[in-house]
């Protein structure tokens, strides 16, 4: 099986300034749990995670906001945010662009998640580009080194409905809706509306408000 080591970055700490960029006027409600992750397949690697092989990995936009006290009309949690590195291979990027909503949000990048501008995520939405694991040969010495990550995009002013799951390789188009709890393994075309497990395509808003 692999070794897992994590390093949990508070706002004060020299590895948050190491690992966020954080942009002017975007808001914490509370502080988001950032976790930097290393999974290896080496279990004699006792070496602790360092913050220098995450260095500028998680950059948040101006005038965001994130929600993580759960002050919220529906249940929220705390947002997590999670890079991960494997074996020696470079560690995964957030990025968060400018004007983005996260309430009680978790990501978990192995390679990158990409979130532009104006983009709102209601509660407790789930985004990662990886399944965290390969499906076969489970406990192998080379696990680890068998996941695989695809990157995710949200374009600009997408809304991700609550406890929705966005997995791997996915890109939600600008202006895209996803319903709430929702399940999206394939692309979400601009101006689309998808809902469901699996999502599917509802309507075009491009066809039925005259968009181009």
């Amino acid at each position: 099986m692999p070794t897992y080591s994590n390093l949990y970055l508070r706002p004060d700490s020299p590895a948050w300034q190491t690992v966020v960029t954080l942009g002017a006027s975007t808001l914490l409600s509370g502080p988001p749990d950032v976790t930097l992750t290393w999974v290896r397949d080496d279990p004699r690697a006792a070496t602790p995670v360092n913050a220098a092989d995450f260095a500028g990995h998680l950059r948040i936009g101006k005038h965001g906001y994130l929600e993580s006290l759960d002050r919220l009309a529906f249940h929220c949690g705390q947002v997590k945010l999670t890079l991960v590195r494997v074996n020696g291979a470079p560690a995964g990027r957030i990025t968060l662009g400018n004007h983005v909503t996260l309430q009680g949000t978790a990501i978990v990048a192995y390679r990158s998640v990409t979130i532009e501008d104006h983009v709102t995520l209601g509660p407790n939405v789930t985004i990662m580009d990886s399944s965290g694991h390969p499906l076969t040969g489970r406990g192998t010495p080379d696990e680890a080194a068998r996941i695989t990550a695809a990157p995710v995009t949200l374009r600009e002013h997408a809304w991700i409905g609550m406890n929705s799951i966005i997995l791997k390789g996915v890109t939600v188009g600008r202006h895209a809706v996803v319903g709430a709890g929702s399940v999206v393994r394939d692309d979400v075309p601009d101006h689309g509306v998808v809902c469901g497990n699996p999502a599917m395509p509802v309507l075009s808003r491009a066809r039925s408000s005259g968009l181009k």
